[in-house]
């Protein structure tokens, strides 16, 4: 058992520096926002629609290290590993050696947490928080001074300041704990309210943005979801992705919670799990999953898998228990089954790259010359092809016509369908000249787009005198997948 755990760990960390594709809209994104000023960067994020701790974080980051693909993705991967560690300390507060040991098996293999491992995204960090807020919620819960109880209102605030999901677990906490306080149920529940509350309150110097953001920007890329859809998206996600593999991974994943839950005793009897830790965890878990989806139907927001990222941490414990409540040898051999579906999860997954833009940006970058102009269309696209062509080329974005190295949020489902693709192309061929070449890196289908993309290449076809098509969007392969199209350039 211990050498097969080492060696999940010694492959976990390897694999969480690994990501192979081009950054995608959301990683260039992030990269765009951190490379301002702290106050520019705030000020962007009004346009955004995120909290500001993680893009601090990552300009820091990257002031010290670069802005390649590996450098700005190598933080997330710190924090992956940072998490494996801090999983360890929390299941040994609660269990044995040989549960904890199993615990970072799991989380070590976890297709979801490699995979935001990989990203210049906040999901790794929000897994490190998490993790921390359990290590500091236990150590006030048994002795809530104040020495115990201020690491509960930091991390508490960090949350807040992370991902705006985090909105939904204060919430499951301080009714959780207001309750307890009223009942009397938790001696220490008046005091570790105190300590969630002070943690919120530090949330309020951001409420002027976050107001904003509320009013403007909101997620016009999907609707709400319902309820169903939440737990398909949240289980495929901790699966990996899409496919048969990742729904695999999920199924296991989901047999060893329900065996951590569903048995008790050292002789693993059927019945609820005799671990009061766990069954807080799940539940604050659930719940906030539930408030968060009820939030989303109601208002219409969107949700992700990754959102997923809120229950994540309850069931890599349960899944742990569960392995350990299996006999030595069918322990093993569950874990490396789970191990192997989850690495051919992974394998699949990266061998998927996460936008097609970067084989366009190759062809434009092979292709082009100096001062070319690429549009990109819909500007969604536009992130990821900016952080690869834009110190070569110009860049358009339709249909905000500026440089697309960010989206603008603020408005968009209006300012799309106000859009003019005629007066657009009249800009870009304007814009061009009679000397430059025009690249289109395009796709139709995006929410609140339709099938603008497609008129507006119409229309660049009507005045430039046709295109060449080379490249052909692909969405079996490419999560992001696009076309190019290539006016007034002639063939290499």
């Amino acid at each position: 058992m211990g050498a097969v755990i080492l060696l999940v760990v010694v492959v976990g960390v390897l694999l969480r520096f690994f990501a192979d594709s081009p950054l995608w809209l959301d990683e260039a994104q992030s990269v765009a926002l951190a490379d301002q000023v702290p106050g520019g960067i705030i000020e962007a994020l009004r346009h955004d629609g995120h909290p500001p701790l993680f893009y601090l974080l990552l300009s820091a980051w990257t002031a010290v290290v670069g802005e390649s693909a590996f450098a700005v993705r190598a933080l997330s991967g710190l924090l992956g590993v940072v998490a494996m560690v801090l999983v360890v300390k929390v299941a040994r507060r609660h269990s044995d050696a040989r549960t904890s040991a199993l615990v970072l098996g799991v989380l070590a293999s976890s297709p979801f947490a490699i995979r935001y491992a990989t990203e210049a995204r906040m999901y790794a960090l929000l897994v490190v928080l998490l993790l921390a807020g359990h290590l500091a919620m236990e150590a006030a819960w048994h002795r809530p001074d104040g020495r115990r109880l201020a690491p509960v209102a930091v991390v508490v605030a960090l949350l807040l300041y992370t991902h705006y999901w985090s909105l939904f677990l204060v919430a499951v906490l301080l009714g959780g704990l207001l309750v307890a306080t009223v009942t009397h149920r938790v001696a220490a529940a008046p005091r570790l309210l105190v300590g969630v509350a002070v943690g919120a309150v530090a949330f309020i110097p951001w409420l002027p943005v976050f107001l904003y953001q509320l009013a403007h920007t909101g997620t016009p890329w999907a609707p709400g979801p319902r309820p169903t859809v939440v737990a398909a998206l949240a289980l495929e996600a901790y699966g990996g992705g899409r496919g048969s593999e990742a729904l695999l991974v999920a199924v296991f994943l989901s047999l060893l919670v329900a065996l951590g839950l569903g048995t008790r005793g050292d002789r693993s009897e059927l019945g609820p799990a005799d671990l009061p830790w766990l069954w807080i965890a799940v539940g604050v878990g659930v719940a906030t999953m539930l408030l968060g989806a009820g939030v989303s139907l109601v208002t219409q927001t969107a949700f992700q898998g990754r959102y997923g990222v809120f229950c994540f941490v309850p069931v890599v414990l349960a899944a742990g228990v569960g392995l350990a409540r299996l006999p030595r040898p069918a322990a093993s051999l569950a874990l490396v089954l789970l191990v192997g579906l989850s690495w051919t999860s992974v394998a699949r997954e990266l061998s998927r790259d996460r936008t097609q833009v970067g084989v366009a940006a190759d062809v434009v970058d092979a292709q082009g010359s100096d001062g070319d102009l690429v549009v990109f269309c819909p500007d969604q696209l536009a992130p990821a092809g900016h952080f690869l062509l834009g110190d070569r080329f110009t860049t358009l974005a339709f249909p905000a016509m500026d440089d697309g190295r960010t989206v603008d949020w603020v408005d968009y489902a209006e300012r799309n369908r106000s859009a003019d693709p005629a007066a657009a192309a009249d800009a870009i061929v304007a814009r061009a000249g009679v000397s430059a070449g025009v690249w289109m890196i395009w796709i139709d289908g995006y929410r609140n787009f339709g099938r603008l993309c497609g008129r507006l290449h119409g229309e660049l076809s009507a005045r430039l005198g046709g295109s060449r098509h080379l490249v052909a969007a692909n969405g079996d392969d490419y999560y992001n997948a696009a076309n190019l199209n290539a006016f007034g350039v002639p063939p290499s």
